[in-house]
């Protein structure tokens, strides 16, 4: 055993003194490596890590009232009608509203970042601020823009510009005079000038690209996360060697995300008053007609207080009217609701949220589960071509919800009559005992019934009005900017590790793997020799 343990060091110590005699060849791939190793650290631009923080905050305000209606709300929930709109958040749906590509190009564009302005003797350096020239397109086309376009820009001393703009499909030289300059090419306009003093002579690469490409790009580079899965605040993370650049980013995006909350919210909130204007007008106009017959009725047969007449009959029909009042509120709105969800033109907008109960309500019933729907369809139309095929499956989804509403609301409507009759029923009964109230009275009752239901009916409306329109007034933001972009202490790249680890590898790897070729090849042309 002792002597195939020395059989084994003397080989090992035959193959390091065989490497050894071949100590140019590590010395040049260990002055090769290092010359590489130095050029990296020094050529490549230092990069940092940005960072940013939002908290999500619930919004509770815009439907969340209870109208009021006391057991009329209770009995509203029973029939699977309550309102759904205790808020929660759902962290995956705004990562992607965050990283969707409309978000993303509306930053890229204000930003103007697909525009890119490379630096003179660099590779592939994308400058941000320090930009001599300004190459700005317009409008039209930042939106219709649809293949990448390359500009090389030169000036010369006495001012003269010359630019050679290039797509896949045309070349084109253009000559100006001086700065400012309008390009137009293949149908899109830009314009050429200085930023800040002009700069001769100068020669400048500027790369513009479809805004909805880089942001692309960016959903990639981009590091949106949760924190934890126990809290409601994302973290942000980009990294670049323009670190004004990734601030800029970061900021603007977590100010459009803001933005979009609120028009969509406040959007939502218009649409909802504009309904209960049109129902607020209609009860008005019921009421004043019901209050003009009462006042025609009392003048015509000269009557003063129903209930100083007839004192024991309003003691015994207190709360028997205060429930019918109940009842008769609840059946009119579920006529507005049944009339708005009808009509053709809301077919996909929200069910307006008029019946709550004071608990909060049931995110089970149609109504509620149709209102989703709607949110998770427009969420999908925002991040998603209109070619997607999830657009129609969800449409689909919509529809079957909207047809199960359809039945929620009659079957609320059925039993809301049902309980009406009871009750007048039993209304009835009272009355026929009191055979001794003179007819007139019994129709005065009657009117006044009329009235109360409609000024019931109204304060609700009027109510929740008020309501809507305060949460519109007092919108805060979605996201509560906790951290706004800051720059990390120290830069992620060039790594000099990364460099000391390549200079070992380098040298030591590659010169025994050249060496190891060659003795094979050696060894198969001695064997192919021989034969």
């Amino acid at each position: 055993m002792d002597t195939t343990i020395d059989k084994e060091t003397i080989s090992l110590r035959r193959i390091i003194v065989g490497y050894l005699h071949h100590w140019k060849l590590f010395l040049f791939f260990f002055i090769l490596s290092t010359t590489l190793a130095i050029a990296y650290l020094v050529l490549y631009p230092t990069t940092y890590e940005i960072m940013a923080r939002i908290q999500l905050q619930e919004d509770k305000e815009l439907g969340s009232g209870s109208l009021g209606l006391g057991e009329a709300a209770g009995l509203m929930k029973s029939f699977g009608l309550g309102s759904g709109n205790g808020s929660s958040i759902m962290m995956d749906d705004e990562l992607a509203k965050l990283l969707s590509n409309d978000l993303l190009t509306r930053m890229v564009t204000d930003l103007g970042l697909h525009v890119s302005y490379k630096r003179p003797y660099s590779y592939n350096y994308e400058m941000y601020e320090n930009v001599p020239v300004l190459l700005t397109p317009d409008s039209l086309t930042n939106e219709h823009l649809s293949s990448r376009i390359t500009f090389r820009i030169n000036i010369d001393k006495q001012g003269k510009v010359r630019v050679d703009a290039k797509s896949d499909n045309k070349k084109e030289e253009l000559f100006f005079d001086s700065l400012p300059a309008d390009i137009d090419f293949e149908g899109n306009k830009f314009t050429l000038s200085y930023k800040n003093v002009d700069m001769r002579p100068y020669s400048q690469d500027v790369v513009v690209s479809p805004a909805t490409w880089i942001a692309e790009d960016l959903a990639e580079e981009l590091i949106i996360e949760e924190y934890s899965k126990s809290s409601n605040v994302i973290e942000f993370t980009y990294r670049d060697y323009e670190t004004q650049r990734g601030m800029d980013m970061l900021n603007l995006l977590m100010n459009l995300y803001n933005k979009q909350e609120s028009g969509a919210k406040k959007k939502e909130g218009l649409e909802s008053i504009t309904f209960l204007d049109s129902r607020i007008e209609g009860v008005i106009s019921d009421l004043n007609k019901i209050e003009s017959m009462i006042e025609q009725y009392k003048t015509k047969h000269k009557m003063t207080d129903i209930e100083f007449d007839v004192p024991f009959y309003a003691e015994q029909m207190k709360d028997l009217r205060s429930k019918i009042i109940e009842v008769e509120a609840q059946s009119r709105i579920l006529v507005f609701m049944d009339e708005y969800i009808k009509d053709p033109r809301n077919k996909y907008n929200l069910v307006p949220s008029l019946l709550n109960s004071s608990e909060g309500g049931d995110k089970g019933n149609p109504i509620a589960l149709y209102n989703e729907a709607l949110l998770e369809r427009e969420k999908i139309l925002q991040t998603s071509k209109n070619d997607n095929p999830l657009i129609g499956k969800v449409n689909k989804q919509v529809d079957q919800l909207r047809a199960s509403v359809f039945l929620s609301i009659e079957n609320a409507k059925k039993s809301s009559s049902l309980t009406l009759l009871d009750l007048r029923s039993k209304e009835k009964a009272i009355l026929d005992k009191m055979e001794s109230v003179p007819s007139v009275e019994k129709e005065y009752v009657d009117f006044k019934r009329q009235q109360e239901i409609y000024q019931a009916v109204y304060l609700i409306l009027l109510q929740k009005r008020e309501e809507i329109a305060l949460s519109i007034n007092n919108q805060r933001d979605r996201a509560r900017i906790i951290d706004a972009a800051f720059v990390k202490q120290r830069p992620v790249a060039p790594r000099k590790l990364f460099a000391v680890l390549g200079i070992l590898a380098f040298t030591l790897i590659l010169p025994v793997g050249v060496l190891f070729i060659k003795e094979q090849f050696i060894a198969l042309k001695s064997e192919f020799n021989k034969r």
